[in-house]
């Protein structure tokens, strides 16, 4: 009886002993893929703050009477060292569906982790795809990394970071991070009647995102850029959305050569609605074709009946334009056509040229 006592307590005190030795490793533990990823990211993650002044226009007498200042905050993130920013448009500017309105001042503050405020200038805003670009001055700035948002995947872990209810100052100026996964790629809202603004091939995540997060960055556990967070569903919870970070890129892109993005594109074919078939169907007649238009729209001849566009069937000049105003083209982009041709159905190519 003695002797199982004494190995009972052999037993205690080398497990006691053994916790005592796992008590670093407990510690080390903390450090994971997503505090690394958080940890990486972070010194590029801004806040953004905007003062907007407001006029409104008397329709008797033309005057401007101004009104009390918009003030808003949101989340961008550096993508150079030489001080550009990406975020959202809704961040910089304000639509007002009454003409009446007008912007006459748009000032805007970044400030970096750690607390210094610059003075942004806008390089340029495009509200179609929501997406803006920015520019602070310096040199040497600590920037995010661009990941691949085609390579996307649902249920891998990611990062939202921010401004939310602009607790960013009071969190000792550090970008407030929330943790969850994507749980789902390609989702699909077209256009909002509202903004103008497209949302298509959003990226979602359960990661929490309140008011403020919009413009800042959905990272991958590598701390690599997927997404620029945008918005959430009020009706639901923990179901945001962003903007994959490859279509944000090329916007971006466009913004900083021209300063907006140019979606003006033609066709260089005459058409118009007209009925076809057994049962009726309409579909769009073209009546005419330039062929020295800017793009190329040689496979088409004049007769054909435009009966698709990318999948999708259409019967107006109306509806084709807004399957290519949710698909974002702009000249030089190809679409595939779904034409009637002396009763064959084929499909043809058609490269869109400057307007």
């Amino acid at each position: 009886m003695r002797i199982k006592i004494v190995i009972i307590a052999l037993f205690v005190m080398i497990g006691c002993n053994q916790s005592e030795a796992t008590v670093p490793t407990v510690s080390q533990s903390k450090v994971t893929a997503i505090t690394t990823a958080i940890e990486k990211v972070s010194p590029g993650v801004v806040s953004i703050y905007r003062n907007q002044e407001i006029a409104q226009i008397n329709r008797w007498t033309g005057r401007l009477k101004s009104l009390k200042p918009i003030q808003s905050s949101g989340s961008g993130f550096i993508i150079s060292k030489d001080g550009y920013i990406l975020t959202n448009a809704h961040n910089i500017v304000t639509e007002f569906s009454d003409p009446s309105l007008s912007i006459t001042n748009i000032k805007i503050d970044v400030v970096l982790p750690g607390g210094n405020h610059y003075a942004a200038s806008i390089v340029g805003v495009d509200s179609r795809s929501d997406v803006a670009l920015l520019k602070i001055e310096g040199k040497d700035f600590e920037h995010c990394e661009f990941g691949d948002s085609d390579t996307a995947i649902v249920g891998e872990w990611v990062v939202a970071l921010g401004n939310p209810k602009s607790l960013f100052a009071a969190a000792n100026y550090q970008p407030i991070a929330s943790a969850g996964i994507i749980s789902a790629i390609n989702a699909d809202f077209g256009i909002d009647s509202g903004s103008g603004r497209l949302m298509n091939d959003m990226i979602q995540t359960d990661a929490s995102l309140n008011s403020g997060n919009s413009g800042g960055p959905l990272v991958d556990a590598n701390g690599r850029v997927l997404g620029i967070n945008t918005f959430v569903r009020n009706d639901s919870e923990n179901l945001g959305f962003a903007i994959p970070i490859n279509y944000a890129k090329k916007i971006g892109e466009e913004l900083k050569l021209k300063g907006f993005v140019d979606r003006r594109f033609s066709f260089g074919v005459n058409a118009t609605p007209y009925r076809y078939g057994v049962n009726g169907e309409i579909g769009l007649y073209i009546n005419s074709i330039d062929y020295d238009n800017s793009g190329d729209n040689k496979a088409l001849y004049k007769g054909d009946i435009i009966i698709g566009v990318e999948g999708y069937q259409i019967q107006s000049y109306e509806q084709l334009q807004l399957v290519l105003a949710n698909r974002d083209t702009r000249p030089g982009d190809t679409i595939k056509l779904r034409i009637q041709r002396e009763n064959e159905i084929k499909i043809v190519n058609l490269v869109l040229g400057k307007e």
